[in-house]
């Protein structure tokens, strides 16, 4: 071969590594982007997608309802607050003492709010629950009974003295009202168990008596 078709043949040969490197490069350039560009998509970014059945966190929930209730301008009569979620009978209490110098008024007040803080502490971990409004206590009570309790500090093992004690079932959204306009009987755990309590207007007993006549 002379040196014209030597050079031919080297020049051929340095162009195809050229394109072989050159695409080679390319490959990896891709590659690179696809990979950054997985990474990118991959990264967490906040859910707020709906869940069906999502479990919830209630201690976390409680923590966060007292973020939402802990102003002390506003909840000036605030002691402490005490949530219990009792998923067997699907049901939340609510506990709120409050300083002794707070009235019936200001207990029902606070039911109020509580009830309402508690449904959108748990909104925060599911979207799917509806948040409150003044007209709506929230939609975790769609599906849980709420037994709110508010009451004097030094009242906490009287419980005939509690300013709300009640139980609204679930779906129900029932009017929260004092104890002692209250026509049921509500579960309170003092320090030897659950007990009964009868509310002010509770005529239980009677209604039992009528029905057990006209049945006979």
């Amino acid at each position: 071969m002379n040196r014209f078709g030597k050079a031919a043949v080297l020049l051929a040969a340095v162009s195809l590594a050229s394109q072989l490197g050159s695409c080679g490069m390319a490959k990896r350039n891709q590659s690179v982007i696809e990979s950054v560009a997985q990474s990118s998509a991959n990264e967490e970014e906040p859910d707020q997608e709906i869940h069906s059945g999502l479990k919830i966190d209630f201690d976390e929930a409680q923590d966060s309802c007292e973020e939402l209730i802990k102003d002390e301008e506003t909840y000036t009569l605030s002691s402490y607050i005490d949530t219990v979620v009792d998923e067997d009978t699907k049901t939340v209490t609510l506990i709120w003492p409050l300083v002794n110098d707070a009235t019936e008024a200001d207990g029902v007040t606070y039911a109020n709010e509580i009830v309402r803080a508690f449904n959108d502490a748990c909104q925060e971990q599911d979207f799917s629950i509806d948040l409150s409004s003044e007209d709506y206590y929230g939609g975790l009570y769609k599906t849980y009974a709420v037994n709110v309790q508010v009451f004097r500090e030094a009242d906490i093992m009287s419980p005939e003295k509690y300013f709300v004690s009640m139980t609204i079932p679930a779906g129900s959204y029932e009017k929260i009202v004092p104890f002692s306009e209250y026509d049921g009987e509500n579960e309170v755990y003092l320090s030897d168990g659950p007990v009964m309590v009868p509310g002010g207007k509770y005529s239980g007993s009677k209604d039992q008596e009528k029905d057990s006549q006209a049945a006979k």
